[in-house]
């Protein structure tokens, strides 16, 4: 992986308040690629009846937060990973704890 994609995922795990261990493997530079990310602003809606909010942007993230139907949130920034999903970065503006919501459980304002 190139030292600037090192660079941007420690700058994206240290944001959210994770820490990167020396035992992380990465993926291929393939896969490695697929991951895009960008920061971007907005307001988000919560589609599902519930939904959680994540550690990290893929469903093996650890639950920080519950939404629900009907919920506001605000998104800072916006990534799809590997498996091509899209996440959204929420932050605390509407009481929510800081994590990734999945696109399939809201939708943009």
């Amino acid at each position: 992986m190139p030292a600037s994609a090192v660079h941007r995922v420690s700058t994206l795990a240290a944001g959210i308040g994770l820490t990167l261990s020396a035992a992380v493997s990465f993926a291929t530079p393939a896969s490695a690629a697929a991951i895009t990310c960008k920061e971007s602003g907005g307001e988000l809606y919560v589609t599902a009846t519930s939904a959680p909010v994540r550690t990290a942007y893929y469903e093996t993230g650890r639950v920080v937060d519950t939404v629900h139907r009907g919920d506001r949130l605000n998104f800072t920034m916006s990534c799809k990973n590997s498996k091509g999903n899209l996440w959204y970065l929420v932050d605390k503006t509407y009481g929510v704890n800081k994590g990734w919501i999945y696109s399939g459980n809201a939708a943009r304002i």
